[in-house]
């Protein structure tokens, strides 16, 4: 019976990379370059993300413990995988300082695509989980882990932009889709979500959501009844979940618009702003390569029907979420219009 753990698998890998700062930390640097310095470099910077990863994760499944003594099938076979890829590594720079020599520049992009994937690896493993554990405790939030930290961030008061773009920093990285898309993709769930034709990230909202007064409750409007999922064009608080009921309206969530630029004829067009789709992200059905995503508004509506003698308060039940950003897009223009402040200015960066 296997013994491996996450944390027995790390210590291998971080042994490994200790192995390789050593022979360049004693490598003899008189006849040093700046290719010799740059891997170096990157050793002692994979080497720190990595302890870094290993200390701020356990925090978000409830200590060190459950991380550290997990022995989720998938996660272990991903860090199998890269424990024998780093022993690899390493084996290179023996055999470098052995036989002398000008180090291979190529060696350096090695190392940046193993800390890429270390980091993803232990998101991953941390997100499975904390999903094990929201099907133990019967928990309702389906976000992936990944997506609740920016989601936490914008349910805080006087959340700043600057907030909600390191949190999605955190969560995974935005890159160029198909050619004329931009995607984020979760390093918690390898999930991607799509912005179609696109010149940029939308990453600043038209209008910024103004900050929350402490000394003042949220707003909190009368109580409606149950609105369809996909909304009406009647934009009145009866038929919105989200708009009515008994919830609050997130400034930071209410104003989820974005000015983006068509990448096919660089006209504007308002988009989600990007944010909003990560903190709000699904994790991939199985077989599926792209995230889902809760509306924030309808996930706090609760409504009232008829228990046993006595009324009962409900939450609304959203299913699966939208299968896209585009379709996540329209459900807020139809249900949740009348939250979103009109603006003209706007900034794209």
């Amino acid at each position: 019976m296997s013994h491996e753990t996450v944390g027995s698998l790390l210590a291998v890998i971080a042994n490994s990379l200790n192995d390789g700062l050593r022979i360049m930390m004693f490598a003899d640097k008189r006849a040093w370059g700046s290719d010799e310095f740059e891997q170096l470099r990157l050793l002692e910077e994979t080497l720190d993300e990595a302890k870094k990863d290993f200390q701020e994760l356990p925090a978000l499944v409830n200590g060190r413990y459950y991380y550290e003594n997990d022995r989720i099938d998938e996660s272990l076979e991903d860090l199998r995988i890269l424990c024998t890829r780093f022993e690899l590594h390493t084996q290179t720079f023996k055999d470098w300082v052995r036989h002398g020599g000008s180090i291979d520049p190529s060696w350096a992009h090695e190392t940046t695509t193993l800390r890429r994937e270390l980091h993803r690896a232990q998101c991953r493993a941390a997100r499975r989980i904390h999903s094990a554990q929201q099907i133990e405790t019967s928990a309702e939030s389906v976000r992936c882990l990944g997506a609740l930290q920016v989601y936490r961030v914008q349910k805080g008061r006087d959340v700043r932009v600057e907030d909600e773009r390191a949190a999605c920093a955190q969560a995974g990285r935005f890159e160029r889709y198909a050619e004329r898309d931009v995607a984020f993709v979760c390093d918690f769930c390898d999930g991607f979500l799509v912005w179609e034709d696109l010149r940029a990230v939308p990453t600043t909202r038209i209008t910024q959501p103004p900050p929350r007064n402490d000394d003042l409750p949220a707003p909190v409007t009368s109580n409606t009844t149950r609105a369809s999922e996909t909304g009406s064009s009647n934009n009145s608080n009866s038929n919105n979940p989200g708009a009515g009921g008994d919830t609050e309206t997130n400034p930071a969530t209410a104003n989820w618009q974005a000015r983006g630029i068509a990448l096919s004829n660089g006209e504007q067009k308002t988009i989600v702003f990007a944010p909003i789709a990560v903190a709000n992200h699904v994790p991939p059905e199985i077989g599926e390569w792209r995230s889902r995503i809760l509306c924030p508004h309808c996930d706090e509506y609760y409504y009232e029907e008829q228990g046993d003698g006595d009324m009962e308060r409900v939450r609304y039940t959203q299913g699966r979420g939208f299968e896209s950003v585009a379709a996540f897009q329209e459900h807020l223009e139809w249900t949740h219009a009348s939250m979103v402040p009109s603006a003209s200015n706007c900034r794209v960066m």
